[in-house]
C-alpha cells in the first residue's frame, strides 16, 4: 500500500501503488499539502516532477517551478513540452512559469526568505484574480549549502505551518547525494509527507505533526547503548512509529556500506540530531518519594538546545529534581506531568517563566515505562508576534470603522460583501446586517452595473484604482456621486477588494451652485452696464411713436405703433429683470411679512388663475414678521405662481402656502404638473434657461437672486405628480 498523508485531512488517502502511477498519482493531492521528495538521479527527479506539475495544470492550478542547477529552465521546459499534450498552451496562457531558485530565494548572495515566502502569498492571489483554483509549486533545492541550511529549514517549518490553510500544494526536492542522515530528518520533519526516489523505486512516508516517533527513538537510543540494537528490531517489525528514522536509517546505509559499522554511525548521528535540534529536549526519570506516595521527576538527560534555554550546563542538570530545574511552573508542570504519566497522552502547554523573562511551549510525551521526555521551545518572540498582530489588527479594525469614508470589504469573484463600516450604513441607510453576505448587484447600489466590471478588470491587469467616478443609489433610492479607491488583500485564502469612497455628491451640487451663482453675477454686471445706455434710446424712440401714432396721416397704422410701443415695454420689462440680477443692488429692507404681501396680490393672483381655467389655494400659517423688501418679494412670488400656472393643466391647482420649520420661515409654492425631466431640474436657475416659446429664462434667475439677498435658499422637489419650490428664509 502506498500512503499519501496530509495533517489536514482525516483519514489519510490510501491506495495501492500499481493502480496509480504518474499523474493520477498527484491528481487529487488536497489543499495545504508540503511534500518533500528526495531522488538519487536527474531522472529520478523528472519522474516525479513533471506528473506532480501535470496533474496542477490539469487541475486549473497556477503553476510555479523553482529550477535549479540540477535542470536549468530551459531544460525543463523542454522536457514538459516532449512530455505534456498541450503545454505549450498551457505555457503560452500563463498558466505556468518558471524562476531560478537564486533569484527566487536569494538577493546578492544572502538569504531573503521572508520576501520569498511572502512572494508565494503575492502569487497566489494573482492566481485567484486570474481564475485558477489555487497554487502549485515544485522547488528543487539542491542549491542549498551548509552554511544556509539551518536558516532554510526554519523557513521550511514555518512554510509547512503556513501552507495548511491556504489553496497551496507545495513540493521540495533534495538530493540524497547531497543530504546527510541529519539533513534527511530536518527536511522529512518540516513536511508532511517525504516520497523518496531512488532508481525507479518510490517509497511515500509520513511526518506526523509532533515529531513524537524520531523523539522517541532518539531517546531510546541515547539512554543505553546496550539497546542500540532495540532500533533495528523494532524497525524489522515494521514499528509505525519508527518509520521516519528506518527510512533514514537505510538511506545512510545504501550510500556507505550495509555492515554493522552503520548502526554504530546511526547511534552517532542519533545524537548529533539529539545535540543539534532547535528545540529544547529533557528527559526525566519518575521517581517514587514516601514509600510510593509521591512522584517526583529526575532528569536523565539534556541537550545544548535545552542548556540555553535555561542558562544552565547540562553537568548541572542532570540528577536534579524537575522542581530545582524549572522552579517557576513546577506546581502546574507537576499537574500536566502526572496526567502524561497516568494517561500515556501527550500534552501541549504554555507557560510564562518569570525567572527567564520567556514564554515556553513545552510538549510532554510518554515514553516508556518510567520515563518521560519534555520538548521545549521558546515561543516567547512568536507570542509577541502573535500580539503585535493581534493589536495592528484592532488597529485596523477601528481605523476601518472610524474612517470617514465609506469603507467595504468585498470578495472579488462576485463583489460579496464581507464588511462595512458605519459611514457606509450612513451614507446608504442600510445596516449592517442588511448589507454582509449579500453582492452589490443583489442590493442595487450601483447605478452602472458596468462600473462593477470595469473595476474588476483593472485590478486584474494591475492598474491603480484611485478616485474613480461612480453613481450609487442609497436605501431609499436617493442617487449619489462616489469617488472610490481600491486595493487587493488576501483574507483567509479568498482574494478581495478594501474599497474606500467618498461621497462628493453635495461637493459637485456645491459647485454647480457656484457656477451658476458665477454666472448670475456676471449677467447683472452686464444688465447694470448697459441698461442706461439701452433705456434713454428706447424711451426717446417710445415717446416719437405715441407722437405719431396721433397724428392723422397715421390714423390707418396705430395698430403697428400699439405692437411697436408693446415690443419696447416688453424690452424694457427684460432689462428690468436684468437688473434684478444685478449684485449691487440695495435692497429697501423694512420690517414686514410674507402673508400681508400673498393677501396683498391675492386678488391678482385669483383674477390671473381664473382667466386660465387654473385653481389658487391659499394655506397661510402665523409666521414672524421679519426684514425684507417687500417689491423684491412680491416679484419673487409672482414668477414663483406664473412658473407653476404654465406648468398645470385647467382645472389643476396651484397651492400657496407658509410656515415655520426648523425655525426657518418657509414659502411653498406646489403645482400639480408633470414634473420637470432631469435636463432641467439639474440647471434650474441658469440664465436663459427655457422651456417656454417666448420665454426670456430669467424668471427663476431673479428668482434665485431675490433669495440669495434675503439669506435664503431655494429647494426644489419634482415628480411626474408636480413640482413644489420651498423658498426657506433663515432667520
Amino acid at each position: 500500500m502506498l500512503y499519501l498523508i496530509n495533517d489536514n485531512n482525516l483519514p489519510p488517502y490510501i491506495y495501492p501503488v500499481a493502480e496509480r502511477t504518474g499523474i493520477d498519482r498527484f491528481i487529487e493531492v488536497p489543499w495545504g499539502t508540503h511534500i518533500c521528495m528526495l531522488y538519487k538521479t536527474k531522472r529520478d527527479l523528472m519522474e516525479v516532477s513533471i506528473p506532480f506539475i501535470q496533474a496542477g495544470l490539469k487541475n486549473n492550478e497556477y503553476c510555479i517551478w523553482i529550477t535549479s542547477e540540477t535542470l536549468s529552465v530551459h531544460q525543463t521546459r523542454m522536457a514538459l513540452r516532449r512530455t505534456i499534450p498541450d503545454f505549450n498552451s498551457y505555457y503560452d496562457e500563463g498558466q505556468i512559469v518558471f524562476n531560478n531558485s537564486k533569484d527566487w530565494y536569494q538577493h546578492k548572495g544572502k538569504l531573503n526568505l521572508d520576501e520569498a515566502q511572502s512572494g508565494w502569498f503575492n502569487q497566489l492571489n494573482k492566481a485567484f484574480a486570474r481564475g485558477f483554483k489555487g497554487l502549485r509549486i515544485i522547488s528543487n533545492n539542491i542549491w542549498l549549502d551548509t552554511k544556509h541550511w539551518k536558516t532554510f529549514q526554519e523557513y521550511e517549518e514555518k512554510f509547512n505551518h503556513m501552507i495548511r490553510d491556504q489553496k497551496m500544494i507545495a513540493m521540495c526536492s533534495y538530493a540524497l547525494d547531497t543530504c546527510d542522515a541529519s539533513q534527511m530528518l530536518d527536511v522529512v520533519c518540516n513536511h508532511q509527507s517525504t516520497l523518496i526516489n531512488c532508481s525507479g523505486e518510490i517509497k511515500l512516508i509520513e511526518c506526523p505533526l509532533d515529531r513524537k516517533p524520531a523523539i522517541k527513538s532518539a531517546g531510546n537510543g541515547l539512554l543505553s547503548k546496550k539497546n542500540r540494537y532495540t532500533m533495528e528490531k523494532l524497525v524489522q517489525e515494521g514499528n509505525q512509529s519508527l518509520h521516519i528514522l528506518n527510512e533514514m536509517l537505510k538511506a545512510e546505509m545504501r550510500r556507505h556500506t550495509r555492515t554493522e559499522e552503520a548502526l554504530h554511525l546511526s547511534d552517532r548521528k542519533y545524537r548529533s540530531l539529539f545535540n543539534s535540534i532547535d528545540e529544547g529536549f529533557s528527559l526525566y526519570e519518575i521517581s517514587y518519594c514516601n514509600n510510593k506516595n509521591q512522584i517526583d521527576y529526575q532528569c536523565l538527560d539534556v541537550n545544548p538546545a535545552f542548556e540555553t534555554l535555561t542558562c544552565t550546563r547540562g553537568v548541572d542538570l542532570i540528577g536534579r529534581k524537575l522542581g530545582d530545574i524549572l522552579p517557576d511552573i513546577y506546581s502546574k508542570l507537576m499537574v500536566a506531568l502526572n496526567d502524561v504519566a497516568l494517561t500515556k497522552e501527550p500534552l501541549y502547554i504554555e507557560e510564562y517563566i518569570d525567572s527567564l523573562d520567556k514564554i515556553i511551549a513545552l510538549r510532554i510525551f510518554y515514553l516508556e515505562v518510567g520515563q518521560i521526555a519534555i520538548l521545549t521551545t521558546d515561543v516567547t518572540d512568536r507570542k509577541r508576534a502573535e500580539e503585535s498582530l493581534r493589536l495592528s489588527e484592532q488597529k485596523f479594525s477601528k481605523a476601518f470603522q472610524s474612517s470617514p469614508s465609506m469603507m467595504t470589504i468585498i470578495t472579488v469573484e462576485d463583489w460579496k460583501y464581507l464588511d462595512v463600516n458605519e459611514m457606509f450604513c450612513r451614507a446608504t441607510g442600510y445596516i449592517r446586517e442588511e448589507v454582509i453576505g449579500r453582492s452589490a448587484r443583489n442590493l442595487n447600489l450601483w447605478c452602472r452595473i458596468e462600473d462593477i466590471k470595469s473595476i474588476t478588470d483593472m485590478m486584474l491587469q494591475g492598474k491603480p484604482v484611485h478616485n474613480f467616478e461612480v453613481p450609487f443609489f442609497s436605501k431609499t433610492g436617493e442617487q449619489h456621486i462616489g469617488l472610490l479607491s481600491s486595493e487587493i488583500i488576501n483574507i483567509d485564502g479568498q482574494a478581495c477588494l478594501l474599497n474606500s469612497m467618498t461621497d462628493i455628491s453635495q461637493r459637485i451640487q456645491i459647485q454647480e451652485e457656484m457656477a451658476r451663482l458665477d454666472s448670475l453675477n456676471l449677467i447683472g454686471q452686464m444688465a447694470a452696464s448697459i441698461s442706461h445706455e439701452t433705456r434713454n434710446p428706447m424711451t426717446t424712440v417710445r415717446g416719437f411713436l405715441q407722437m405719431l401714432k396721433h397724428k392723422p396721416e397715421y390714423g390707418e397704422d396705430i395698430e403697428y405703433f400699439d405692437i411697436m410701443i408693446e415690443e419696447l415695454d416688453r424690452a424694457d420689462s427684460i432689462i428690468s429683470e436684468f437688473l434684478s440680477l444685478a449684485p449691487n443692488i440695495k435692497l429697501q429692507l423694512e420690517p414686514g411679512n410674507i402673508n400681508r404681501i400673498i393677501d396683498n396680490l391675492n386678488i391678482l393672483i385669483q383674477a390671473d388663475a381664473l382667466a386660465h381655467d387654473k385653481n389658487i389655494v391659499i394655506q397661510l400659517e402665523d409666521i414672524p414678521d421679519q426684514l425684507l423688501d417687500p417689491k423684491e418679494i412680491r416679484q419673487l412670488l409672482l414668477n414663483l405662481v406664473r412658473n407653476a400656472m404654465e406648468a398645470v393643466q385647467s382645472k389643476q391647482t396651484i397651492t400657496i402656502r407658509t410656515y415655520v420649520a426648523d425655525r426657518d420661515i418657509v414659502l411653498e409654492v406646489k403645482d400639480e404638473g408633470c414634473g420637470m425631466p432631469a435636463e432641467i431640474f439639474n440647471k434650474l436657475g441658469t440664465p436663459f434657461l427655457t422651456t417656454k416659446e417666448n420665454g426670456t429664462g430669467l424668471g427663476l434667475s431673479v428668482c434665485y437672486s431675490i433669495a440669495e439677498r434675503h439669506n435664503a435658499v431655494i429647494d426644489v422637489d419634482t415628480s411626474p405628480y408636480g413640482t413644489t419650490f420651498y423658498v426657506r428664509f433663515h432667520q
